[in-house]
């Protein structure tokens, strides 16, 4: 499904909850490693370029109505990657991985030589790759993290493709050659390697609903929802109940044991604010979130 069809559906508040996540999952498969890759070569640190990233979907989850052209969201989600590294460098972070620190990737074959000449190539290719301006270290990453197209990088970067290759030419010039002989390292720790990351983000947006809420009439009714593992838990007054996202239901989530379901509230953010209550499809009243 082409980017501009996944930002429709997931956006669609006509859609059901689930097919709404299933679009946004699609457009976390195809933009992990470009948001990790400008993550990276911004903050020059793998754990933090890894964070700014899942904070940037679940940021773009939530304001995802107010892209007005679902075409132009891989250039409005990277001015979203970049606030959310602005938003980190602010923040002192202690335990850093630098990108002097690439990942080790070793055989049993590898001698200490080897072992040696391989860590020298990776501090001065770290050494080479801070030189760069800010525009060759993004096109660097994105290029190598899993061999972005340039028209993708384009698009991403909202500059013309042959904008991407000079600066392409003149990094890969400046890195004489080094970049290649360590391509492999560079992407070891792209998202798309493993499900984690996607699942990371998916985790992300259930919590949004985690929280305690209270009803606007009966103040003494309260609802917890939490979450354990992929499922949504609700009690009240003493009952547990399973929540659920049913096919052709809108933005809400049900229950399993009878036929109660909520309609959640969000902001002018995008942010879950409260719930409106039905019960065998009488509308009970409306639940605010409190924590």
């Amino acid at each position: 499904m082409k980017t501009s069809d996944l930002v429709l559906k997931a956006a669609d508040t006509k859609a059901s909850l689930a097919e709404q996540h299933e679009a946004f999952a699609g457009l976390v498969e195809n933009f992990q490693d470009m948001a990790y890759a400008c993550a990276c070569a911004v903050l020059g640190d793998f754990r933090l370029a890894e964070d700014a990233a899942q904070e940037a979907f679940l940021t773009a989850w939530r304001k995802l109505s107010a892209l007005r052209e679902p075409e132009a969201f891989p250039g409005w989600f990277k001015r979203i990657v970049l606030t959310e590294c602005n938003r980190l460098r602010r923040r002192k972070r202690v335990s850093t991985v630098s990108l002097e620190e690439y990942p080790n990737i070793r055989s049993p074959e590898t001698d200490a030589q080897k072992e040696i000449e391989k860590e020298e190539i990776k501090t001065a290719l770290s050494a080479a790759i801070k030189k760069l301006s800010e525009n060759e270290r993004m096109v660097v990453a994105l290029f190598y993290v899993r061999e972005i197209s340039q028209n993708e990088i384009g698009a991403f970067l909202e500059v013309p493709t042959t904008t991407v290759a000079k600066r392409l030419y003149s990094a890969r010039a400046r890195l004489k050659g080094m970049m290649e002989d360590s391509e492999n390292d560079f992407a070891a720790r792209r998202p798309s390697r493993s499900r984690s990351f996607a699942e990371k983000v998916a985790a992300g947006i259930f919590d949004e609903y985690v929280g305690q809420y209270r009803y606007e009439m009966r103040p003494e009714l309260t609802v917890t929802i939490s979450r354990e593992g992929d499922k949504l838990i609700s009690e009240s007054a003493g009952q547990t109940n399973i929540l659920y996202a049913k096919g052709n239901a809108k933005n809400e989530l049900r229950a399993k044991e009878f036929d109660g379901r909520g309609k959640f509230i969000r902001d002018e953010q995008g942010k879950v604010t409260g719930f409106v209550y039905y019960e065998f499809g009488r509308k009970m009243g409306t639940a605010v979130k409190i924590k």
